[in-house]
């Protein structure tokens, strides 16, 4: 099997939630049915939303370096758990041979898919959503596209900041974030954000989720030559 790279840190909860992903999707009977995995924590990475919307500190470099050092220590691609760090995708592929995935793309194809012509309601950082990441995909895909104004916004990003600090982030705002979005006619959810997953009961939401994170972990297992379950 060929060796998956995860370039993570953004955040450290969210990358760990993705490894579990990787063993808790691979329908494997003993170790050697695991694809191998080569994981960076590359937490000091500068915060991407606050370069993208606050005019923060350039995380550019820090991005590409960590993806180089996965490719050297023999990674075949590159998987990276955080959803606005896909703003900086095609700078990242300058930087290495590799493949390195698109999860905002592969979560998109699988909700036209699964739910084609639908209203998604994207639940996402502020960075993801101020640069239209889902939206691009999503509408390129045939979906329609429901997120939350600003105020809503800020709840959400509130829930995420708790999870990067070890919170739950589970709270009212989060739930009234997404019961607006059903109210404007969202049909399905999307996680666009790695630490949403951490934050939200799919159970409760009343409405299917896509949890983008899962996506990718199964595209790479796919990938490697690894198992998938159902």
């Amino acid at each position: 099997m060929q060796t998956i790279g995860v370039l993570g840190g953004m955040g450290p909860a969210a990358t760990a939630h993705f490894m579990e992903r990787l063993v808790v999707l691979c329908a494997a009977e003993r170790d050697q049915d695991y694809p191998p995995t080569l994981a960076y924590s590359a937490s000091q990475i500068p915060d991407r939303t606050t370069h993208l919307v606050d005019d923060g500190a350039d995380p550019t470099h820090g991005l590409q370096a960590a993806a180089r050092v996965l490719q050297a220590g023999g990674a075949g691609a590159i998987a990276i758990p955080c959803n606005t760090a896909h703003a900086y995708l095609k700078a990242i592929r300058t930087a290495v041979e590799v493949p390195v995935f698109d999860m905002i793309d592969l979560a998109a194809a699988t909700i036209a898919a699964s739910f084609p012509g639908a209203t998604v309601g994207v639940l996402a950082a502020t960075g993801t959503v101020r640069l239209g990441l889902y939206q691009s995909a999503l509408q390129a895909n045939g979906l329609a596209v429901e997120q939350p104004d600003e105020e809503l916004q800020e709840h959400v990003m509130a829930a995420i900041r708790e999870v990067k600090g070890g919170g739950s982030g589970r709270d009212r705002r989060l739930d009234h974030a997404i019961e607006i979005l059903r109210s404007h006619g969202a049909e399905v959810l999307v996680l666009g954000c790695t630490e949403l997953p951490l934050a939200v009961d799919p159970a409760s939401t009343g409405i299917p989720v896509v949890d983008a994170t899962d996506v990718l972990a199964r595209a790479c297992l796919e990938w490697a030559g690894g198992a998938v379950r159902p």
